[in-house]
């Protein structure tokens, strides 16, 4: 079984990408599920059909669905859901309001990953393609797993002290039912889901650009935190691509800009592969139009296969103190090296190549002491 997820800044196509990928997987013989983990769902609109948070077949082989997190939490968290909003209404919310303010912090990402995980062992599907959020939220997703655990415990600890300090004012706000009892459960469910999300045989991540440089940057974030949480990136998808030249001056200086942002993500992802997708004039809606989307990003790769599967492209740890960075850079002379530091990126510059890394915040405002570069990685280490 496969899992692959489709991450990036709204609006650079990714809907679109990820749908043309499941397509493809499906008319490959394999059968897919697509699922969208986004609030502000279109992959309804990208395959030209209603969706319901439970899958429908599209077509043979093909599953879609859309998670809707609010009836989710209605239909079976109900018990959660109720507790918090009839606190809330206690201490003087509307009705309305309470509702919407009883999701706690962390149910939408939790619910999103449980929908994963559920799909996963039901083992009815050969691959599960995910249309994620935009960054931001889906980096709190993927961060989940880890710090269910911690939130789980914390509440249950809340719980058990504020029944035993307060019980008699608190009674008359609980539920009949310990809705706490699901914490550990669920925190078995993400454990195991966390298992297979840094397992590289079944999960890899999949970026999707447009040459921006906001975007690219965004990009950057996402495939640091990646590295930090253990998970696999294993292609890059430039999106949007204008034709090479132009009889209109105002559409060649948009695709000279363009050149150049090519040439950044070329280098700031090296040695990732990177496939591409040309702007087209009209929208790439339906199987058929996203299924020859898949055969021009693809180029006769599969898919479904894990697309690259060295060393991971970045690492840090932690040696004698101080944060080391190790970079997966094979065939540099590091005589040619210059390491520099702007803001949140480290720029490592070899000749006339750069790479960009945004830093994670534990090492923005460090020092570098120096580096080295070691079976083809390049160490760098930051002052305490």
């Amino acid at each position: 079984m496969r899992i692959i997820l489709y991450l990036g800044k709204g609006g650079v196509g990714k809907t679109t990408v990820s749908a043309a990928t499941a397509t493809a997987i499906a008319r490959s013989g394999k059968k897919v599920l697509i699922m969208s983990t986004d609030v502000a769902h279109s992959l309804a609109d990208a395959l030209g059909v209603e969706l319901t948070p439970k899958p429908i077949e599209v077509e043979k082989n093909l599953f879609a669905m859309e998670v809707n997190v609010l009836e989710e939490i209605r239909e079976n968290w109900g018990e959660l859901y109720s507790y918090f909003s009839s606190i809330l209404m206690s201490d003087g919310a509307n009705e309305v309001v309470a509702e919407e303010l009883a999701i706690v912090p962390g149910m939408e990402e939790m619910i999103s990953l449980r929908f994963i995980w559920k799909a996963a062992k039901s083992r009815n599907y050969d691959a599960i393609v995910v249309d994620a959020a935009p960054t931001g939220e889906t980096m709190r997703l993927l961060g989940m797993p880890e710090s269910y655990g911690w939130y789980s415990e914390k509440i249950g600890g809340w719980h058990s002290k504020a029944i035993g300090f307060a019980a008699p004012l608190l009674n008359r706000f609980m539920p009949k039912k310990n809705i706490f009892k699901l914490m550990p459960e669920v925190n078995e469910h993400m454990k195991e889901l966390h298992g297979m999300l840094q397992d590289t045989s079944i999960t890899t991540f999949r970026v999707v650009v447009n040459p921006e440089n906001m975007v690219i940057k965004e990009a950057l974030r996402v495939q640091t935190y990646l590295n930090l949480f253990g998970y696999k990136l294993d292609a890059v998808i430039i999106n949007k691509i204008l034709p090479q030249s132009s009889s209109d001056d105002y559409l060649n200086s948009l695709i000279a800009l363009q050149q150049k942002y090519l040439k950044v993500i070329d280098n700031c992802f090296y040695p990732i592969p990177i496939f591409r997708a040309s702007q087209v004039a009209h929208e790439v809606i339906k199987t058929d139009q996203l299924h020859d989307l898949s055969q021009e990003i693809f180029d006769g790769h599969n898919p479904s296969e894990v697309l690259y599967k060295d060393d991971k492209t970045q690492l840090l740890e932690k040696v004698d103190g101080k944060y080391v960075l190790r970079l997966h850079m094979p065939n540099v002379e590091i005589t040619k090296l210059n390491v520099n530091i702007k803001g949140d990126e480290l720029l490592v510059d070899i000749n006339n190549f750069r790479k960009s890394i945004v830093l994670p915040n534990i090492l923005v405002g460090r020092k570098t002491e120096g580096a080295d570069f070691e079976k083809g990685h390049l160490n760098i280490t930051f002052a305490n």
